[in-house]
C-alpha cells in the first residue's frame, strides 16, 4: 500500500485511472467475498494522497487554479462543521458524510488543480466508455444465471436498485452527447438502445420515467442549433420507453389499462408500509424528512447533523437517528441533505451544480 501510494503521488494519472475501476469493481468484488470491504476506502484514500500531492504542487507555484464550485464548496462545508459543532457529532461521522457527498466533486476540483494534458482526458474517457460498454454482456449473462432483477447489473454490485437506473442515464447522456457531434451516429443511437436493455434486464420501474426527464433535459441542454439533431433521437428513445414499459412485468399492464402507469407510479412514490407505516415512496419520503425538520427550527435550518443517516462499515460510528427514522426506502439526496444538513445546507449542496451544469450547457450549445 505504501510503495502504491508513492507511485500515485509521482504519478497521480494512475490515482484517477483506479478510483473509476473500483467504481465498477469494488462493491462487486466485496460482496462475492474477493475483498474485505475496507478495500471499498481505496478511492477515498487515493484522494488523501493527491489532495497533498495538489497542497505542494501549489505551495511551490503559491497559485491555486479556481473552480466555478469553489465557493459553495467551502460555504458546504462551512455549514457541515456548524451541523457537526450544534449536534455534538463525532467528526469521524461528518468525514464519513463527506466520503458519500464530495468525494466526486472534490476529484473534480483535485483535476483542475493537477493540470493533466488532454491525452490523459481521450484515456480517461475511452477506459468509462470501455467499462460501460462491459456492462450490458456482464448483465446479460448474470439475467441468465439469476434471472430478471436487481441481480443482473453488470459489474456494478451483486444487489442493489439504483445502479439499474442511474447508471444507464449516464451512459445514455454520454452517447447522446457523442451523437450531437461525432460521426457515425447512428452508433451512438444504438448504443444507447443497449443501455435501455440493461434497465430492462435489472427490471426496473423508475427508468421510463428518468428516461422521459434526460430527453427534456437533453432538448434544454443542447438548444435551437442542435434542435433537428435531438428530434431525430426521439422515435428511437420513444421504441426504448415503450421496450422498458413491456419488458418490466410491473409495467407491462400499461398496454391494456393506459392509466395504469400514471396511477402505478404515484401510488408507488407516495407509499407507506403496511406493516411498519415507514415512507417506502421516494415523495412519501421527501414529506416525511420535511415533516421531521419543521418540528424544530435548528433541524429545519442545520439537520441532525453531517453523515447521521450513512451506512458505514465502522458501525460504532453510526448514528442511533438512521435506525430510528422513519423511512425505510425512497431516501433520494433530498432526503438526505436535508436531514443531515437542513435545508440551508441541501440548497448550498444543489448551488454546487449549478455552475457545472451552466458550463455544460456552453459546450453543447458550441
Amino acid at each position: 500500500m505504501v510503495i502504491l501510494g508513492i507511485v500515485i503521488f509521482e504519478n497521480p494519472n494512475i490515482g484517477f485511472y483506479i478510483i473509476i475501476f473500483s467504481v465498477f469493481f469494488s462493491d462487486w468484488f466485496m460482496q462475492l467475498g474477493l475483498i474485505p470491504p475496507q478495500m471499498t476506502l481505496l478511492p477515498e484514500v487515493i484522494l488523501l494522497i493527491l489532495i497533498i500531492k495538489v497542497g505542494n504542487l501549489r505551495a511551490k507555484d503559491k497559485i491555486f487554479i479556481p473552480t466555478p464550485i469553489d465557493l459553495p464548496i467551502l460555504l458546504f462545508i462551512f455549514w457541515a462543521i456548524l451541523s457537526t459543532l450544534f449536534n455534538a457529532q463525532k467528526i469521524e461521522t461528518t468525514i464519513i458524510a463527506f466520503r458519500y457527498d464530495l468525494k466526486y466533486i472534490i476529484m473534480f476540483v483535485l483535476l483542475i488543480n493537477l493540470n493533466p494534458n488532454e491525452r490523459f482526458f481521450k484515456r480517461m474517457i475511452r477506459i468509462f466508455i470501455v467499462l460501460l460498454l462491459v456492462q450490458v454482456p456482464v448483465a446479460l449473462v448474470k439475467m441468465k444465471i439469476y434471472g430478471q432483477g436487481e441481480s443482473a447489473i453488470g459489474t456494478y454490485a451483486v444487489h442493489g436498485g439504483v445502479p439499474s437506473t442511474i447508471l444507464p442515464l449516464i451512459a445514455i447522456s454520454i452517447f447522446l452527447g457523442f451523437f450531437l457531434f461525432e460521426k457515425p451516429r447512428f452508433r451512438y443511437i444504438f448504443l444507447s438502445l443497449c443501455f435501455v436493455l440493461f434497465s430492462i434486464i435489472g427490471g426496473k420501474r423508475a427508468f421510463p420515467f428518468f428516461g422521459t426527464l434526460l430527453f427534456l433535459f437533453l432538448f434544454w441542454q443542447t438548444g435551437k442549433r442542435n434542435f433537428a439533431k435531438v428530434s431525430f433521437v426521439a422515435p428511437f428513445l420513444m421504441v426504448g420507453f415503450l421496450a422498458s414499459v413491456y419488458f418490466v412485468p410491473s409495467l407491462n399492464p400499461t398496454f391494456k389499462d393506459p392509466h395504469y402507469l400514471l396511477d402505478y407510479s404515484s401510488s408507488y412514490s407516495t407509499a407507506h408500509s403496511s406493516e411498519t407505516g415507514k415512507a417506502v415512496g421516494r415523495t412519501s419520503a421527501l414529506i416525511t424528512a420535511f415533516e421531521i425538520a419543521k418540528e424544530n427550527p435548528s433541524n429545519f435550518l442545520l439537520g441532525f447533523g453531517p453523515g447521521s443517516l450513512a451506512p458505514s462499515h465502522f458501525k460504532e460510528y453510526e448514528s442511533d437517528i438512521r435506525k430510528s427514522l422513519p423511512i425505510s426506502y425512497g431516501k433520494s439526496q433530498w432526503v438526505t441533505m436535508s436531514l443531515e444538513y437542513g435545508w440551508v445546507g441541501a440548497l448550498l449542496y444543489l448551488w454546487l451544480f449549478i455552475p457545472l451544469f451552466r458550463i455544460n450547457q456552453r459546450f453543447f450549445q458550441i
